[in-house]
């Protein structure tokens, strides 16, 4: 049985985020008042951190094996830290209980997860005003021009297939470029591609 760990201050969302998870499967736990900010004596198999404890103690793997962090909306001081590319998932506060649903089901299948309600503040780069005006990072600039035209439909969201049909390619190409991306980047999977991607200012091209 998978264990949900929620490090969530806050009652009422944590009765909200456990009565939404529960049933389903998962052994959720910190769900006691003065004990939701305590570390498990092993990492849960998935951790719902709030962003202020993420960037209190940046010892994610303490708390899960994959962390997916709680935020304020598109203000919240988590975008302005340097701890996007260590976690699983983001999800909103403000996000239906279906979303943080959808959130534990793709983390704990090994995929990433943003929260929809979240992706045009970094599309337009308000996210904390988290696009930055300094040069790619080295790694970025590995990427050849396929591989970072395939990175942005990834972070834009899109999914292998219709990467594929938007670039008129099969998708075992797609799945190629993907696994290349995630390599030179030094990403687990998709959603910390879409994070690193937007906080980077990068030009979008989508020429082949």
């Amino acid at each position: 049985m998978e264990r949900i760990l929620l490090g969530i201050s806050t009652p009422s969302q944590r009765r909200r985020m456990t009565e939404a998870l529960t049933g389903l499967g998962w052994l959720v736990s910190g769900k006691d008042d003065g004990h939701a900010s305590v570390k498990p004596v092993t990492p849960a198999d998935v951790a719902i951190v709030e962003s202020a404890t993420v960037d209190a103690d940046p010892s994610l793997a303490e708390w899960g094996r994959r962390v997916i962090v709680l935020v304020d909306g598109g203000s919240d001081a988590f975008w302005k830290s340097s701890l996007h590319a260590r976690v699983a998932g983001i999800v909103d506060r403000d996000d239906p209980d279906h979303g943080y649903v959808s959130a534990v089901r793709e983390v704990l299948n090994g995929r990433g997860w943003i929260s929809p309600e979240l992706v045009p503040a970094l599309l337009s780069g308000r996210a904390g005003q988290a696009r930055r005006t300094e040069l790619p990072t080295a790694e970025i600039t590995q990427l050849t021009g396929r591989e970072r035209t395939v990175a942005v439909l990834v972070a834009e969201g899109l999914s292998n297939s219709e990467i594929a049909e938007r670039l008129t390619i099969e998708r075992s190409t797609v799945k190629f470029h993907v696994s290349n991306v995630l390599r030179k980047l030094g990403c687990r999977d998709r959603a910390q591609v879409a994070v690193l991607w937007h906080s980077q200012a990068l030009p979008v091209h989508f020429a082949a």
